[in-house]
């Protein structure tokens, strides 16, 4: 992107300051009164209208990259409230568009050392388990091998053998053909591409994942990781459907019934790049009363939910500003009455399990799922 087309994308925005609130008239919490996470713990500068105003000021060349701006920068966690409301109103300000920019603009020195080394999570981990899938008839996608549907595990899947086996125990339960890359898994890309402002890298593994896709004539793919999925339907040029694992779920339960678990009432977090991003809202609830629980959503839910704040990169880059937006959040949750949180995002789990009373419980939809199904934990290999 030239400075003169971020310029005038940057331009679109008047700061009006709408989206630092919320849609609802009635505020029941003045602690839920303003949405953006970084916007409403520090100042101006950090909300969706200072960001833009930095982007104009960077283009423009009357500001220059310097370490208070890449603070500023930073502790976004790329939730996409703005830029998703923005688009409800008369004149749309591409705000995560125009924030990826910045992210690739930064000079390499400014950016944090976690986001410098954001091509590591490409590595495949030393003992990945995956093979584990095996035992629950999963097919291992070798050379020459098809597959009309497949299952995409990120990286922090790959030394889980605990998480695969309840998903491989779902799969089986299924009934349906599966198959994965195993033995040669395709490169786990996740959002930390994106953050990390590292386009090249990115282009290259959507190249190689679309042609092993084509060459195994997969169709479909299930993905387990939000931020996976978002950045696998934004960047692929395959025809290939890719769903998230929850939106499996929700159609299995309507096919093949499972008992209802037996659980106090509940709370659900939207992952953003679920929700806002890849647009499934409904699947998670759909699973959630077809597992007979009584859902009790935040007063902030769906397309106006709470980012967790583990996005944009804040949770590796900066642990205690992240711990201190999931806080916010779990205020909301606690809020509700319930004394169980659901999501179906791992950064999610992780990082509002790290703020949460101790009794208060974070649980993966996955996990539930395969309860319900008569998962004991004894399945599978070790």
């Amino acid at each position: 992107m030239t400075r003169e087309e971020l310029l005038d994308k940057a331009l679109h925005c008047n700061r009006c300051g709408t989206c630092r609130g919320v849609t609802q008239d009635v505020i029941p919490d003045v602690a839920f009164a303003l949405q953006c996470p970084c916007g409403s713990t520090f100042f101006g500068e950090y909300e969706p209208s200072g960001l833009m105003y930095m982007a104009r000021g960077l283009a423009m060349g009357n500001l220059k990259w310097n370490e208070d701006l890449a603070k500023v920068l930073y502790a976004c966690t790329m939730c996409g409230y703005c830029d998703d409301f923005c688009q409800r109103g008369y004149r749309h300000t591409p705000a995560i568009e125009i924030l990826e920019e910045l992210r690739r603009d930064i000079p390499q020195k400014l950016k944090p050392k976690a986001l410098q080394k954001a091509t590591d999570s490409l590595n495949i981990p030393k003992g990945q388990k995956l093979t584990v899938l095996a035992d629950f008839g999963i097919i291992d996608i070798a050379p020459g091998k098809k597959a009309d549907t497949i299952f995409f595990p990120d990286n922090t899947l790959m030394l889980n053998a605990g998480k695969l086996r309840e998903i491989g125990y779902i799969f089986q339960k299924s009934g349906k053909k599966i198959g994965c890359f195993m033995s040669d898994p395709l490169p786990p890309v996740n959002a930390s591409l994106v953050f990390g402002g590292c386009d090249d890298a990115l282009a290259a593994c959507m190249a190689e994942i679309d042609d092993r896709l084509e060459d195994a004539a997969v169709k479909k793919v299930i993905v387990y990781n939000p931020e996976s999925l978002s950045v696998l339907k934004r960047n692929s040029k395959s025809d290939v459907e890719f769903i998230s694992i929850t939106s499996f779920y929700a159609g299995l339960l309507k096919s093949k019934k499972a008992k209802k678990l037996k659980m106090p009432a509940v709370t659900y977090q939207d992952p953003c790049h679920l929700g806002r991003y890849a647009k499934d809202y409904a699947a998670p609830r759909e699973v959630i009363k077809a597992l007979g629980l009584e859902l009790k959503d935040m007063w902030r839910s769906g397309n106006n939910s709470l980012c967790c704040g583990a996005g944009g990169g804040v949770l590796a880059t900066n642990p205690a500003l992240a711990k201190s937006y999931a806080e916010k959040r779990m205020h909301e949750a606690s809020a509700t009455g319930a004394k169980v949180m659901i999501t179906a995002c791992p950064y999610c789990l992780a990082n509002l399990s790290g703020a949460k009373p101790r009794d208060f419980k974070i649980v993966d939809i996955t996990t539930l799922v395969a309860q319900a199904y008569g998962f004991s934990g004894k399945e599978g290999g070790k």
